[in-house]
């Protein structure tokens, strides 16, 4: 390297200084190595908040009750996505309480998965229990009970707004037929009960065809459809004998992820083989009572007796 100096005469003197090359190559290494930690740990800092934060989204639940029966004390959530046969999810399904004042609550959680079914549960004195279900998922979830004899309307986020059209609406006009079936006069059955069957097949039909647009827009989401599906795809219900219309939730079945379809599939074969089970089992209960050994009482006859009068 040159270095050049100015004498009092005006010449430039230059004078030849001696660097250590392989020394400022290495500090030039050592300060690129810096650099490059440096820039790394910010990538793994940001990779390691984005992973925090990532899928976690908001979600609140207002809810309204009929009357003040309930100020003060609280409801429970459940997730209702577990079979009957799945007891380790069964026993992750309490979530949380929600305490009422006056006639109405209000929850806020963090959603950190797809969205899930729930049931929210409360006791009215001994003998009545209250559920009603709607589905977990980001956005203002607003929940309206207007009587305790049916199912709360929710509102207010798109999965719960399709819901309550498809599901909850529908389940309402089954179960309001069902209640005119049961409480009609007999003499006024007698003159509209074929006209009350068509209404209930109607509803019913309407009913159906809403699980199933609802399963078929919500198949991505297992645990939103899967324990109610599951009724109409299992051989022991008798709601699952129509060809027709279980084809049609076996298409469902087949849009869920990979692992919950086979999962969904894997249950229904085995309630195929619990059913014929259950047939071989009676046919041998059958068969054993038929051969029980029965005890004969023997009545021993007295009539030869006579009576002396004395």
């Amino acid at each position: 390297m040159h270095n050049y100096n100015f004498d009092g005469a005006g010449y430039v003197h230059c004078k030849y200084v001696e660097v250590d090359r392989n020394k400022m190559i290495k500090d030039i290494n050592l300060i690129y190595a810096k650099m490059k930690y440096t820039r790394t740990l910010l990538i793994i800092v940001f990779a390691s908040v984005a992973q925090l934060f990532y899928g976690q989204e908001r979600y609140t639940i207002s809810g309204e009750f009929p009357d003040r029966s309930l100020d003060g004390e609280y409801v429970f959530l459940y997730e209702h996505s577990a079979l009957v046969e799945e007891p380790e999810r069964m026993k992750q399904a309490f979530k949380d309480t929600i305490l009422v004042v006056g006639n109405t609550f209000h929850y806020e959680g963090t959603l950190n998965r797809k969205p899930f079914l729930v049931s929210l549960s409360c006791s009215k004195g001994r003998q009545f229990r209250y559920n009603t279900s709607f589905v977990i998922e980001p956005g203002d979830i607003q929940l309206r009970i207007v009587d305790w004899g049916s199912e709360g309307n929710v509102s207010g986020a798109p999965i719960n707004n399709d819901y309550n059209a498809y599901i909850i609406e529908c389940k309402k006009q089954v179960d309001k037929m069902l209640y005119l079936m049961r409480t009609r006069r007999e003499e006024e059955a007698m003159k509209s009960d074929a006209r009350l069957n068509a209404s209930f097949r109607d509803a019913y039909i309407r009913s159906t065809e809403g699980c199933l647009l609802f399963g078929e827009k919500y198949a991505q989401y297992p645990d939103v459809i899967r324990s109610w599906l599951a009724m109409y795809i299992d051989p022991i219900n008798q709601t699952a004998g129509d060809e027709a219309i279980l084809s049609r939730f076996l298409h469902v079945v087949d849009l869920m992820p990979e692992v919950e379809r086979d999962i969904l599939l894997a249950w229904r074969e085995y309630r195929t083989e619990l059913q014929e089970h259950m047939a071989k089992a009676r046919a041998l209960k059958d068969s054993l009572d038929a051969k029980r050994p029965r005890f004969i009482e023997v009545v021993p006859n007295h009539s030869s007796s006579t009576t002396e009068k004395l």
